[in-house]
């Protein structure tokens, strides 16, 4: 399934046998500029070249998260100034979050909502909807369907999409990432 695949930052640990798994490593992550100040394009993705100009990708990814920001979804990349990233990302502490980045010109953005650790029991489903540069970013529970983002890419040209992780925390050592789903469709 993943021959027309390529890592973008490779990990140390993966297998693409009937499922892929991999571990992240730490001190990875994708964000540009916007706020924090710093340009990290060191998370892991697998990714091949968009089906047409108008499609659909869903994952269902199982995280094991073990420290803060420890995160797995879906990205959509052209360059380190044009990406986006839909996902779950873990706080051990506190509320959890659903959200997505999308950095156009350098400059990343962030949207997010609180969620419950408890997601990260079960598998997590994301939906990305890609039609002629405008984006819908969904997360899935079950029949329930909650849109998380819509967006504009001002980019063009040769757009590739993929799972991701990363794991943030400049002190983590990774997290477990299999997963057990991803399908992109022509719509």
């Amino acid at each position: 399934m993943w021959q027309d695949f390529t890592w973008l930052n490779e990990p140390k640990e993966f297998s693409m046998q009937e499922r892929l798994t991999f571990k992240t490593e730490g001190d990875t992550d994708f964000w540009r500029n916007t706020y924090y100040q710093f340009n990290r394009m060191t998370g892991h993705g697998l990714l091949k070249p968009i089906p047409a100009p108008s499609f659909s990708c869903r994952i269902e990814v199982k995280l094991d998260p073990r420290q803060t920001y420890d995160q797995a979804g879906i990205l959509l990349y052209l360059n380190e100034d044009h990406w986006l990233k839909v996902s779950a990302e873990f706080i051990p502490d506190g509320k959890s979050h659903l959200g997505a980045v999308v950095t156009s010109f350098g400059y990343s953005d962030w949207s997010s909502r609180d969620i419950d650790n408890a997601v990260f029991e079960q598998p997590l489903t994301f939906e990305l909807v890609f039609k002629n540069q405008d984006v819908e970013l969904y997360f899935v529970d079950g029949e329930t369907k909650e849109q998380l983002r819509i967006a504009h890419l001002h980019a063009e040209g040769d757009w590739k999409v993929g799972p991701y992780a990363c794991s943030p925390n400049l002190e983590g050592q990774g997290c477990d990432v299999e997963i057990l789903a991803f399908d992109c469709q022509t719509i």
